[in-house]
């Protein structure tokens, strides 16, 4: 479990400190201030061989995929590639003590490569030999990471388009655009899930899921967690739906399951939740917003079960919330745990730079009984 993390030079964080982690980290605070921008750096930092991941963070916040001369520099701070991005922790990850990943951007040459190809003509048999070039970005992004053993691995990325010109077909060209990335492979990586604010899995990604905690024998622990909102949950099945897989609920007094999306955001959250738990194991599950979808008053229970379930499994959760009675239930649900169940921190701005502030269980108490704000 990670016990601190440090981010520098990551988006609006030029040097941000969380130095006392717990099994589940909450963090608040205004808007814009960096709290999904610190789950993005947990992200990259649990895929140090993945460059890619730098511009899949963005297309979860709704971005397309940038062109050749703006490509990976909005993940520096002020957009200033000078600077590397660093982002270190200490803990008991994967058997390591302190793991680092830096972040830069070097020159890359230029490529138009001519590559041949095939085009077959519409309502021919004739197969014709065409030609496409294909662009290269002038610089590439690069993942330097280390392990306190002094193992080092390298790993970079590069934009890329193709464009095909069919021959003798009249109108534009047909353009491909996409990160190409060379890969110097993690030994032992761990797993991490990152659940976006606003965000549906697709049926598929759930589906596969719920199939792999079925081959390990982990339903009846999720369906623990989720009898905290639905207690007449009995079971959950799968049943293909005109080929795709959908869970489905059997309740009691109810003759036939029913899909578990029509019982509520609520409960499809949690299932989320507690699959992404079990799917995460012995690694790291990063919720933005946690409170969507959760009535204020399931909150306390909600946290209850998930640190029963991150237990279980051995998953550390760093969730973040705009929400008061979010903070609240979850002091109150976790306060008696053990040191290390629950930390919260409230990032905030302060001379232009972003810091956390560490809320104690005292601190918390405080602020819950005279209404004070630790948000």
């Amino acid at each position: 479990m990670l016990t601190d993390i440090k981010v520098k030079n990551f988006r609006g964080l030029r040097s941000l400190t969380l130095d006392q982690l717990g099994r589940i980290t909450l963090v608040g605070g205004k808007n814009g201030v960096g709290k999904t921008a610190l789950l993005e750096a947990l992200w990259l930092l649990s895929g140090p061989d993945l460059p890619e991941l730098s511009e899949r963070i963005n297309t979860m916040r709704g971005l397309p995929l940038l062109g050749p001369n703006y490509i990976f520099q909005d993940i520096f701070t002020e957009y200033d590639t000078s600077s590397r991005i660093r982002i270190s922790a200490h803990g008991n990850w994967s058997g390591k003590t302190s793991r680092t990943l830096e972040i830069f951007l070097q020159e890359r040459r230029q490529v138009d490569t001519i590559r041949a190809g095939a085009q077959r003509h519409p309502g021919s048999a004739t197969v014709e030999r065409v030609t496409r070039p294909q662009f290269e970005s002038e610089s590439e992004i690069v993942f330097s990471y280390g392990h306190n053993d002094g193992s080092k691995y390298t790993s970079r990325a590069w934009w890329v388009a193709d464009q095909l010109t069919p021959a003798g077909i009249a109108g534009p060209a047909l353009t491909s655009e996409g990160i190409v990335q060379e890969r110097e492979t993690v030994r032992n990586r761990v797993n991490s899930i990152f659940m976006p604010a606003v965000h549906r899995e697709n049926l598929q990604a759930i589906a596969s899921r719920f199939s792999n905690a079925q081959l390990n024998d982990d339903v009846e622990k999720i369906l623990a967690l989720l009898r905290l909102l639905e207690p007449r949950l009995k079971g959950l099945t799968l049943i293909t739906i005109k080929d795709a897989p959908v869970i489905h609920a059997y309740l009691k007094d109810m003759r036939r399951p029913m899909p578990v999306q029509l019982l509520g955001e609520g409960l499809n959250r949690m299932l989320a939740f507690a699959l992404s738990v079990s799917g995460s194991a012995s690694g790291t599950l990063l919720i933005d917003e946690i409170e969507n979808g959760l009535h204020y008053s399931v909150q306390q229970e909600v946290f209850s079960g998930l640190l029963d379930l991150a237990k279980a499994f051995d998953v550390q959760i760093f969730a973040t919330t705009h929400s008061r009675e979010c903070i609240v239930a979850a002091h109150e649900a976790l306060k008696t745990g053990e040191n290390q169940d629950f930390a919260y921190y409230r990032l905030a701005r302060s001379d232009e730079e972003i810091r956390a502030v560490s809320f104690t269980s005292n601190m918390l108490d405080t602020a819950v009984e005279y209404g004070m704000e630790p948000r």
